[in-house]
Parts: structure tokens; C-alpha cells; sequence
């Protein structure tokens, strides 16, 4: 096979596979080269873009959080805020502004939680009151 004599249909042939064939010894090195890591029990740095999966029979550890109940974090600070606020009562933003909570927060607690405790009331527009 003479390079000279070759077409450019030939040529650009030729060059695919050449191509072809350093992507797959690329691969190849890379396999040899964790074979031989595993081997001799030394890491390979990690490649980025490439997410190794994980051996067979590994399991996560995952830790058990324990969640509090939703709204108990609200209600025994508000009640004490509504409690000290008599029966006049105090707005939900003076609410918010107390506890550092948002406004839309504690409108929510009110009209989910806050309506199966008795002795609150609303005493006027976002005014809610207190009485034990």
C-alpha cells in the first residue's frame, strides 16, 4: 500500500480509523491502568465527567433524622407572644417581626394549626388574640 497512490475518499478513511484506533488504546490504557491500581491498592485520580458506580454490595449509610412535628416550633413561642399581647390582640407582621418568622408562615399556622386551639380568635383584619 502506497501512501501516494491513495484517493482522498481513501485518505479521509484512513484518518477515521487511525482516530478510531487512538480513542480505543486511550481506553484501553485507562482500564490496564485502575487493573493495575486495583492491584496494587493505590487510587487513580478521578476523571472529571465520570461517576464510577459503586461496588457490588457496598451499602449508603444514611443517618435517621428525626423531623419535629410541623408547626410545633411556632406554636409554644406564639401562644406566649399572643398570651402577653391580652385581648386586644396583635397583628401577624408584629407576630413575624417577634419571632423572625415570615409573615406568610405564621398567616398559614393560624388558618391550619391555629383554628384546633381553643381560645384563639381574630380580633380584626391579620389581629389575632389569646385567651387561655
Amino acid at each position: 500500500m502506497a501512501l501516494f497512490n491513495l484517493s482522498s475518499a481513501q485518505l479521509a478513511h484512513l484518518i477515521g480509523l487511525v482516530k478510531e484506533k487512538e480513542s480505543l488504546q486511550a481506553k484501553l490504557d485507562h482500564v490496564n491502568a485502575e487493573l493495575h491500581s486495583l492491584e496494587t491498592g493505590k487510587a487513580l485520580p478521578k476523571k472529571r465527567g465520570r461517576k464510577p458506580g459503586r461496588p457490588a454490595g457496598v451499602k449508603n449509610k444514611v443517618a435517621k433524622v428525626r423531623r419535629s412535628k410541623r408547626g410545633k416550633r411556632l406554636k409554644e413561642p406564639l401562644l406566649k407572644v399572643l398570651s402577653a399581647a391580652g385581648a386586644s390582640g396583635i397583628t401577624v407582621k408584629e407576630l413575624a417581626a417577634k419571632l423572625k418568622v415570615k409573615p406568610g408562615n405564621i398567616f398559614s399556622w393560624f388558618y391550619t394549626t391555629g383554628k384546633k386551639i381553643k381560645g384563639i380568635s381574630k380580633v380584626g383584619e391579620a389581629k389575632y388574640a389569646y385567651s387561655s
